[in-house]
């Protein structure tokens, strides 16, 4: 019987390394079946810090980390070897629209289907499913679409852990690409009417929520409002007890240095998390450093904001309108506002990492830990014994994922 034991001391049990030469498996060809130990490689722990650390599995689940052999096991051990790799949780994308040409805003249970085991293979374990604005029928009609993929996931595809309804609740001034047709005022009635089950985020804009009753029904209903696409003042945000913005200085008012903002107040706020696209066309370096420097680490979320055709880079419609997509990969409509971003959150890594402050247990954290703790998911994405973890086998060199697991 294998003994529970923490990360710590590692106990000389495991094959040397050079004993299991010829035994290193092609990554796309490891399979949790039996036992299965991933050795030589780092590893992304629970707090938050990378280290050496062997792991054995019994099928999906983690049952041992370091003190573990085949004497111990009782049988064989199907040993991994990792050079130059780093095991982590793997990503929880809190904001993203879609990808492949497939939206969770309207597109059918079997392209979502489909898309979902794509994302899989790009190392994102699980995702909250963010609809755009649109008609209350449209909207309940695709909560039921992604309730029906949460309660029946594929196995091996990434999983939607909720939904994030970013809208229709905005205000027309910041609303970004979106049609002022498809906007409502923030009210409870018109919430309800989508008949909104497993809704974890709700995007509004809080000066238009009269006496904040829809935010204060929200917050009692378990469901986190982020305040964004909003002309809101620091007092409004603080009056409405929001504890969250929707992506950072995009489709809000600006930092002010005399009349504070939402981004005053999301930026500097160290209760607040900020959402904080992961993208330079969205947020230019310098300036993600100075979030980075401002914001405790255990408030800041890093998002895609993927829009339907990120992984095929051409134009689109969204909402009704043409997205054009230029040689830099950014997206705007017509008018030349910015629609979203074009890239996944794993290949973001190794572009943010070069030209920012951030660094790869950064990256980890903000991508899958701190969204993960938001939403209590952490028993899903920590690489913790006795769990069944998503988790995702880095290459250090390209700041990639090569595999990854979804329980």
């Amino acid at each position: 019987m294998i003994s529970n034991v923490s990360f710590g001391a590692k106990v000389n049990s495991i094959p040397h390394l050079k004993n299991l030469a010829g035994k290193k498996l092609n990554m796309p060809e490891v399979k949790l079946n039996g036992y299965t130990a991933f050795i030589g490689g780092d590893v992304f722990v629970p707090s938050c810090k990378i280290a050496k650390h062997d792991l054995l599995f019994k099928d999906k689940k983690l049952i041992a980390i370091d003190n573990f052999d085949e004497n111990s096991v009782g049988e064989k051990i199907n040993y991994v070897v990792l050079d130059n790799e780093t095991i982590t949780p793997a990503i929880l994308d809190q904001h993203i629209h879609g990808g492949y040409g497939v939206s969770f805003h309207d597109s059918s249970e079997e392209k979502i289907r489909d898309l979902l085991k794509k994302l899989a293979e790009k190392g994102i374990g699980g995702v909250i499913a963010t609809t755009l604005p649109g008609d209350a029928e449209q909207i309940k009609n695709q909560i039921k679409v992604l309730n029906n993929i949460i309660k029946n996931p594929d196995e091996g595809a990434t999983k939607i852990y909720g939904i994030h309804l970013e809208g229709p609740f905005l205000n027309k001034e910041k609303r970004g690409i979106h049609s002022i047709k498809d906007l409502m005022i923030p009210t409870i009635d018109n919430y309800k009417s989508f008949e909104p089950e497993n809704v974890k985020i709700v995007t509004l804009a809080p000066e238009l929520d009269e006496n904040y009753e829809l935010t204060k029904y929200l917050r009692k209903s378990g469901v986190t409002v982020s305040a964004g696409h909003s002309m809101a003042t620091a007092k409004n945000i603080i009056k409405s007890g929001i504890k969250q913005v929707t992506h950072l200085f995009n489709a809000m008012a600006q930092l002010h240095h005399r009349v504070p903002t939402i981004a005053n107040e999301g930026l500097n706020n160290p209760k607040i998390t900020a959402e904080m696209i992961a993208d330079e066309a969205s947020i230019i370096p310098s300036v993600m450093n100075m979030v980075m420097k401002l914001k405790p680490k255990s408030k800041l979320v890093l998002i895609s904001d993927a829009l339907p055709n990120a992984g095929i880079k051409e134009d689109f419609i969204m909402g009704g309108k043409v997205i054009y997509v230029d040689d830099n990969l950014i997206p705007k409509d017509i008018d030349g506002v910015l629609a979203g971003n074009m890239k996944f959150l794993p290949e973001t890594a190794k572009t943010l990492i070069n030209d920012t402050n951030l660094t790869f247990k950064d990256f980890i954290r903000y991508t899958s830990a701190n969204p993960a703790k938001n939403f209590g998911l952490l028993e899903h994405f920590s690489i913790k014994e006795n769990t069944e973890p998503n988790f995702s086998i880095w290459n250090n060199t390209e700041l990639i994922p090569t595999k990854t697991f979804i329980a």
